[in-house]
């Protein structure tokens, strides 16, 4: 995918997304799953850093004591690496749908964008629990026990999947239509005015 300057000026608005929607439920993932349907598989996997990292900034900057929280500040690659390859995952999901579908219809462009949207979201969470078990089996937080927090993380996760399957499509469309491939007035053919001889 070329990279132009929309493409870089949307990437640097989805980053400084993730620090909005690091503070709201369910819409965590909303920069990484539009990233990873609009811009380069690069640029995904960078909004999906950024975004694990503000989530490791945000568990020292505003502490609650909650069990992810804790799991991040002790373990902050938990929060990161699954974000990065969530990213990846719903990137090449979409890739792999376009390239098997071709979707042309908005209908259709629509569900390959929210089956993309959902398979990152279900990476993401799938991921992240995943690494609690296996790095963090004996952590104690906020009153919480892994047996406490994993079915937690597990609801949380189906809805933020759900969310992130409604939401992503009607972003990613626009985006696609309006932003990187809409018609820059700049490059528009200007009729030349014949030149008239003085002669």
């Amino acid at each position: 995918m070329k990279i132009s300057t929309r493409s870089i000026t949307l990437a640097a608005t989805l980053t400084a997304m993730c620090f909005v929607t690091g503070l709201l439920p369910y819409v965590f993932f909303l920069p990484v799953t539009v990233a990873a349907t609009t811009l380069s598989v690069g640029i995904a996997a960078f909004v999906g850093f950024a975004f694990g990292a503000v989530s490791v900034a945000y568990s020292f900057l505003i502490p609650t004591g909650s069990f992810v929280g804790v799991a991040f500040m002790q373990a902050p690659y938990v929060a990161i690496i699954p974000r990065v390859l969530a990213a990846l995952g719903a990137f090449g999901a979409y890739k792999l749908i376009e390239h098997i579908a071709k979707p042309q219809k908005r209908a259709a462009k629509f569900a390959a964008v929210s089956a993309s949207a959902t398979i990152g979201s279900l990476l993401n969470t799938a991921l992240v629990v995943s690494m609690f078990v296996l790095i963090l089996p004996n952590l104690t937080a906020g009153g919480a026990t892994l047996a406490v927090a994993v079915p937690q993380m597990l609801i949380s996760g189906a809805i933020e999947c759900v969310c992130m399957a409604a939401i992503t499509p009607p972003i990613t469309l626009t985006l696609n239509k309006v932003v990187l491939r809409g018609k820059d007035l700049r490059n528009r053919h200007v009729p030349q005015t014949p030149e008239v001889s003085d002669k």
